[in-house]
Protein backbone atom coordinates (compact mmCIF):
# COMPACT_ATOMS: atom_id res chain seq x y z
CA UNK A 1 0.00 0.00 0.00
CA UNK A 2 1.28 3.37 -1.15
CA UNK A 3 1.61 6.02 1.74
CA UNK A 4 -0.79 8.85 1.15
CA UNK A 5 0.65 12.04 -0.43
CA UNK A 6 0.44 15.26 0.80
CA UNK A 7 0.23 18.41 -1.50
CA UNK A 8 2.54 21.16 -0.52
CA UNK A 9 1.57 24.86 -1.94
CA UNK A 10 3.51 27.97 -3.16
CA UNK A 11 2.22 30.67 -2.59
CA UNK A 12 3.14 33.66 -5.40
CA UNK A 13 1.40 36.60 -7.13
CA UNK A 14 0.79 34.32 -10.43
CA UNK A 15 -1.12 31.18 -8.31
CA UNK A 16 -2.80 33.50 -6.07
CA UNK A 17 -6.44 33.45 -6.82
CA UNK A 18 -8.79 36.88 -5.72
CA UNK A 19 -10.03 36.85 -1.99
CA UNK A 20 -13.70 35.25 -2.06
CA UNK A 21 -16.29 34.52 -3.25
CA UNK A 22 -14.31 31.94 -4.81
CA UNK A 23 -16.20 29.57 -7.11
CA UNK A 24 -15.15 27.25 -10.28
CA UNK A 25 -17.81 25.00 -12.24
CA UNK A 26 -13.95 24.10 -14.60
CA UNK A 27 -15.97 25.73 -17.52
CA UNK A 28 -12.31 25.96 -19.13
CA UNK A 29 -11.92 22.54 -19.46
CA UNK A 30 -8.29 22.58 -18.80
CA UNK A 31 -7.00 21.32 -15.26
CA UNK A 32 -3.95 23.70 -15.44
CA UNK A 33 -6.38 26.58 -15.16
CA UNK A 34 -7.28 25.59 -11.32
CA UNK A 35 -4.01 23.67 -10.44
CA UNK A 36 -0.88 24.58 -9.20
CA UNK A 37 2.55 23.32 -8.82
CA UNK A 38 3.22 20.05 -11.20
CA UNK A 39 0.57 17.46 -11.29
CA UNK A 40 0.10 14.19 -13.74
CA UNK A 41 -1.18 15.56 -16.51
CA UNK A 42 -2.73 11.77 -17.16
CA UNK A 43 -3.93 11.30 -14.29
CA UNK A 44 -6.31 14.56 -14.10
CA UNK A 45 -9.00 15.18 -16.80
CA UNK A 46 -12.11 17.25 -16.71
CA UNK A 47 -14.84 15.70 -17.60
CA UNK A 48 -18.66 16.59 -18.06
CA UNK A 49 -20.91 15.37 -15.02
CA UNK A 50 -24.78 15.46 -14.62
CA UNK A 51 -24.80 18.58 -17.41
CA UNK A 52 -21.34 20.36 -15.41
CA UNK A 53 -17.91 19.69 -15.58
CA UNK A 54 -16.36 17.97 -12.84
CA UNK A 55 -12.22 17.23 -12.19
CA UNK A 56 -11.64 13.25 -11.98
CA UNK A 57 -8.13 13.22 -9.80
CA UNK A 58 -7.33 9.23 -10.43
CA UNK A 59 -5.22 7.42 -7.98
CA UNK A 60 -2.55 11.00 -7.34
CA UNK A 61 -2.56 14.39 -5.67
CA UNK A 62 -3.48 17.62 -6.56
CA UNK A 63 -3.23 21.40 -5.39
CA UNK A 64 -5.51 24.00 -6.12
CA UNK A 65 -4.58 27.74 -6.39
CA UNK A 66 -4.31 29.52 -3.52
CA UNK A 67 -6.86 32.15 -2.41
CA UNK A 68 -6.81 35.19 -0.39
CA UNK A 69 -8.57 35.18 2.64
CA UNK A 70 -8.52 37.85 5.48
CA UNK A 71 -7.28 36.36 9.17
CA UNK A 72 -9.61 35.73 11.97
CA UNK A 73 -12.07 35.24 8.74
CA UNK A 74 -14.97 33.15 9.16
CA UNK A 75 -15.50 30.85 5.72
CA UNK A 76 -16.94 27.96 3.92
CA UNK A 77 -15.30 25.87 1.78
CA UNK A 78 -17.79 23.26 -0.36
CA UNK A 79 -17.62 20.92 -2.86
CA UNK A 80 -19.49 17.86 -4.19
CA UNK A 81 -17.20 14.79 -4.66
CA UNK A 82 -17.61 10.74 -4.68
CA UNK A 83 -15.26 8.34 -5.88
CA UNK A 84 -14.72 4.99 -7.90
CA UNK A 85 -12.86 2.42 -6.59
CA UNK A 86 -12.24 -1.56 -4.86
CA UNK A 87 -12.42 0.41 -1.49
CA UNK A 88 -15.50 0.56 1.11
CA UNK A 89 -17.39 3.19 1.70
CA UNK A 90 -19.53 4.77 3.97
CA UNK A 91 -22.76 3.40 1.98
CA UNK A 92 -21.42 -0.06 2.91
CA UNK A 93 -19.80 0.34 6.00
CA UNK A 94 -21.40 2.51 8.85
CA UNK A 95 -18.81 2.41 10.94
CA UNK A 96 -16.86 4.92 8.36
CA UNK A 97 -18.82 7.72 10.26
CA UNK A 98 -15.44 7.99 12.29
CA UNK A 99 -13.75 9.41 8.99
CA UNK A 100 -15.98 12.46 8.90
CA UNK A 101 -13.74 13.85 11.69
CA UNK A 102 -11.18 16.10 11.93
CA UNK A 103 -7.88 13.96 11.15
CA UNK A 104 -9.37 10.85 10.88
CA UNK A 105 -7.62 9.95 7.49
CA UNK A 106 -7.04 6.84 5.54
CA UNK A 107 -4.47 6.13 2.70
CA UNK A 108 -6.82 4.26 0.78
CA UNK A 109 -9.97 7.04 1.09
CA UNK A 110 -9.77 9.92 -0.67
CA UNK A 111 -9.45 13.04 1.41
CA UNK A 112 -8.61 17.31 2.02
CA UNK A 113 -6.68 19.28 3.76
CA UNK A 114 -7.21 22.71 4.45
CA UNK A 115 -3.77 24.73 5.22
CA UNK A 116 -3.16 28.85 6.25
CA UNK A 117 -0.55 30.42 5.66
CA UNK A 118 1.29 34.24 6.31
CA UNK A 119 2.22 36.97 4.44
CA UNK A 120 5.73 35.43 3.89
CA UNK A 121 3.56 31.77 2.26
CA UNK A 122 4.97 30.04 5.76
CA UNK A 123 2.21 27.59 6.76
CA UNK A 124 0.92 28.23 9.52
CA UNK A 125 0.32 25.95 13.22
CA UNK A 126 -3.72 25.04 12.30
CA UNK A 127 -4.57 23.07 9.45
CA UNK A 128 -7.77 20.77 9.09
CA UNK A 129 -8.06 17.38 6.98
CA UNK A 130 -10.78 15.25 6.88
CA UNK A 131 -11.59 11.87 4.57
CA UNK A 132 -14.27 11.62 2.20
CA UNK A 133 -15.90 8.26 2.50
CA UNK A 134 -18.94 8.94 0.52
CA UNK A 135 -19.07 6.70 -2.73
CA UNK A 136 -21.91 8.83 -3.97
CA UNK A 137 -22.01 12.42 -4.66
CA UNK A 138 -21.87 14.11 -1.32
CA UNK A 139 -21.64 17.96 -0.49
CA UNK A 140 -18.53 18.31 1.74
CA UNK A 141 -18.73 21.50 3.21
CA UNK A 142 -16.10 22.95 6.03
CA UNK A 143 -17.01 26.05 8.33
CA UNK A 144 -14.03 27.50 9.96
CA UNK A 145 -11.81 30.69 11.19
CA UNK A 146 -8.76 31.33 9.49
CA UNK A 147 -5.71 31.55 11.73
CA UNK A 148 -4.33 35.68 12.98
CA UNK A 149 -1.57 35.87 10.52
CA UNK A 150 -3.55 33.80 7.71
CA UNK A 151 -3.24 35.55 4.18
CA UNK A 152 -3.99 33.01 1.82
CA UNK A 153 -5.77 29.34 1.89
CA UNK A 154 -4.15 26.61 0.55
CA UNK A 155 -6.97 22.98 -0.12
CA UNK A 156 -5.17 19.82 -1.22
CA UNK A 157 -7.27 17.11 -2.53
CA UNK A 158 -5.53 13.40 -2.86
CA UNK A 159 -7.78 10.41 -4.33
CA UNK A 160 -6.52 7.83 -2.14
CA UNK A 161 -4.90 4.82 -3.31
CA UNK A 162 -6.67 3.10 -6.60
CA UNK A 163 -9.30 5.32 -6.24
CA UNK A 164 -10.59 8.10 -9.07
CA UNK A 165 -12.42 11.35 -7.10
CA UNK A 166 -14.51 13.14 -8.84
CA UNK A 167 -14.59 16.71 -7.65
CA UNK A 168 -17.43 20.08 -9.12
CA UNK A 169 -19.06 22.81 -7.52
CA UNK A 170 -15.94 24.34 -5.56
CA UNK A 171 -17.00 27.53 -3.58
CA UNK A 172 -15.66 29.72 -0.90
CA UNK A 173 -16.87 32.28 0.59
CA UNK A 174 -17.09 34.31 3.98
CA UNK A 175 -19.71 32.24 5.84
CA UNK A 176 -23.37 33.07 6.40
CA UNK A 177 -24.40 34.73 10.18
CA UNK A 178 -25.01 32.15 12.15
CA UNK A 179 -26.14 34.48 15.23
CA UNK A 180 -22.86 33.77 17.27
CA UNK A 181 -19.69 33.44 17.55
CA UNK A 182 -18.65 29.81 17.06
CA UNK A 183 -19.52 27.83 14.55
CA UNK A 184 -22.33 25.47 13.50
CA UNK A 185 -23.95 25.78 16.26
CA UNK A 186 -27.21 24.41 16.32
CA UNK A 187 -25.89 21.00 14.36
CA UNK A 188 -27.81 22.50 10.94
CA UNK A 189 -24.68 21.12 8.50
CA UNK A 190 -25.73 17.41 9.33
CA UNK A 191 -25.10 14.65 11.22
CA UNK A 192 -22.06 13.89 9.33
CA UNK A 193 -20.45 17.83 9.58
CA UNK A 194 -17.89 18.23 12.32
CA UNK A 195 -17.24 21.60 11.57
CA UNK A 196 -16.15 23.61 15.00
CA UNK A 197 -15.36 20.33 16.72
CA UNK A 198 -11.73 19.24 17.56
CA UNK A 199 -11.60 16.09 19.67
CA UNK A 200 -14.62 13.92 20.25
CA UNK A 201 -14.82 12.40 23.35
CA UNK A 202 -15.16 8.08 23.30
CA UNK A 203 -18.25 7.55 21.76
CA UNK A 204 -19.26 10.50 20.82
CA UNK A 205 -21.33 11.33 18.15
CA UNK A 206 -23.37 13.66 15.79
CA UNK A 207 -26.85 11.80 15.37
CA UNK A 208 -30.37 12.39 14.38
CA UNK A 209 -32.52 11.95 17.49
CA UNK A 210 -36.12 12.70 17.75
CA UNK A 211 -36.13 14.63 14.23
CA UNK A 212 -33.16 16.46 15.22
CA UNK A 213 -29.59 16.90 14.47
CA UNK A 214 -27.79 16.03 18.06
CA UNK A 215 -24.14 16.25 19.23
CA UNK A 216 -23.98 13.49 21.87
CA UNK A 217 -20.81 14.73 23.08
CA UNK A 218 -19.95 11.67 26.00
CA UNK A 219 -17.65 12.76 29.09
CA UNK A 220 -15.18 15.58 27.62
CA UNK A 221 -15.76 16.76 23.38
CA UNK A 222 -13.55 19.82 22.45
CA UNK A 223 -14.69 22.75 20.24
CA UNK A 224 -12.21 24.15 18.02
CA UNK A 225 -10.50 27.94 19.19
CA UNK A 226 -12.35 31.06 17.73
CA UNK A 227 -11.86 34.52 18.14
CA UNK A 228 -13.27 37.13 20.39
CA UNK A 229 -14.08 40.55 19.02
CA UNK A 230 -12.81 42.47 21.76
CA UNK A 231 -13.92 43.33 25.34
CA UNK A 232 -17.03 43.00 26.82
CA UNK A 233 -19.83 41.33 28.60
CA UNK A 234 -20.56 37.99 26.63
CA UNK A 235 -23.65 35.40 27.01
CA UNK A 236 -23.00 31.53 27.23
CA UNK A 237 -26.10 29.30 26.10
CA UNK A 238 -26.66 25.83 24.91
CA UNK A 239 -30.35 23.92 24.64
CA UNK A 240 -28.88 20.48 26.17
CA UNK A 241 -30.38 17.46 28.24
CA UNK A 242 -27.96 15.73 31.07
CA UNK A 243 -26.59 12.31 29.79
CA UNK A 244 -24.35 11.04 32.80
CA UNK A 245 -21.87 11.98 34.96
CA UNK A 246 -21.08 15.47 35.68
CA UNK A 247 -23.05 16.98 32.60
CA UNK A 248 -22.46 21.19 31.82
CA UNK A 249 -20.97 23.35 28.70
CA UNK A 250 -18.07 25.36 29.62
CA UNK A 251 -16.42 27.91 28.11
CA UNK A 252 -12.34 28.64 27.93
CA UNK A 253 -11.14 31.92 27.59
CA UNK A 254 -7.33 32.40 25.84
CA UNK A 255 -5.16 35.30 25.64
CA UNK A 256 -3.29 35.74 21.92
CA UNK A 257 -0.79 33.28 23.44
CA UNK A 258 -3.28 30.45 23.60
CA UNK A 259 -2.91 30.91 27.60
CA UNK A 260 -5.82 30.42 29.74
CA UNK A 261 -7.55 33.21 31.42
CA UNK A 262 -11.10 31.90 32.78
CA UNK A 263 -13.20 29.09 32.78
CA UNK A 264 -16.81 29.70 32.50
CA UNK A 265 -19.42 26.69 33.07
CA UNK A 266 -23.09 26.45 33.28
CA UNK A 267 -25.20 23.72 33.75
CA UNK A 268 -28.43 25.62 32.96
CA UNK A 269 -29.30 24.22 29.94
CA UNK A 270 -31.78 27.48 28.44
CA UNK A 271 -30.94 30.76 29.83
CA UNK A 272 -27.67 32.73 29.25
CA UNK A 273 -25.01 32.96 31.24
CA UNK A 274 -23.34 36.13 31.58
CA UNK A 275 -19.67 37.07 32.06
CA UNK A 276 -17.27 39.36 31.02
CA UNK A 277 -13.48 38.05 30.05
CA UNK A 278 -10.44 39.61 31.07
CA UNK A 279 -9.07 42.77 28.92
CA UNK A 280 -6.72 40.64 27.20
CA UNK A 281 -8.80 37.72 26.07
CA UNK A 282 -8.29 36.94 22.32
CA UNK A 283 -9.75 33.30 21.71
CA UNK A 284 -12.26 30.44 23.07
CA UNK A 285 -13.27 27.37 23.19
CA UNK A 286 -16.10 24.34 24.15
CA UNK A 287 -15.33 21.88 26.61
CA UNK A 288 -18.40 19.48 26.83
CA UNK A 289 -19.05 16.70 29.34
CA UNK A 290 -22.13 14.27 29.15
CA UNK A 291 -24.70 16.18 26.80
CA UNK A 292 -26.69 15.38 24.33
CA UNK A 293 -26.08 18.94 22.67
CA UNK A 294 -28.49 20.76 20.51
CA UNK A 295 -27.07 23.58 20.31
CA UNK A 296 -24.30 25.69 22.31
CA UNK A 297 -23.67 29.40 21.48
CA UNK A 298 -21.36 32.07 22.77
CA UNK A 299 -22.32 35.55 22.11
CA UNK A 300 -20.99 39.43 22.79
CA UNK A 301 -23.89 41.19 24.07
CA UNK A 302 -22.59 44.84 24.73
CA UNK A 303 -19.73 46.48 26.64
CA UNK A 304 -18.44 45.00 30.28
CA UNK A 305 -20.93 47.23 31.87
CA UNK A 306 -23.82 45.79 30.45
CA UNK A 307 -23.75 42.82 32.89
CA UNK A 308 -25.04 44.83 35.59
CA UNK A 309 -28.35 45.38 33.50
CA UNK A 310 -28.40 41.67 32.20
CA UNK A 311 -28.13 39.65 35.33
CA UNK A 312 -31.35 41.84 37.23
Amino acid sequence: MKPLLTLAWIVTTSSLFAAPPYNTDFASGEPGDYLAGDFPAEQIRIASVDGGNAMVIDDTTVRFRDISVRPHGKYTLAFDGSFAGDVESIEENPRFEIFTRLGQISPVLPSRRIQFLDAAGQPLALSLQYAMPFRNQHRYTDVFYTPAHAVSLRLHVASGDGVAFTLCNLTLAETAEEGCLNVNPAFGLGPYNYSGWQTISAGGQIVEWDGKTIFDTKYGSRGMTFPLPGPGTYALSAKATGNGYNSCVQVDIYDAQGKSLLKVTTRQYGPPSYFVPPKEAATASFLIYSCLLEEVRLVRVGDADAIDTLRK
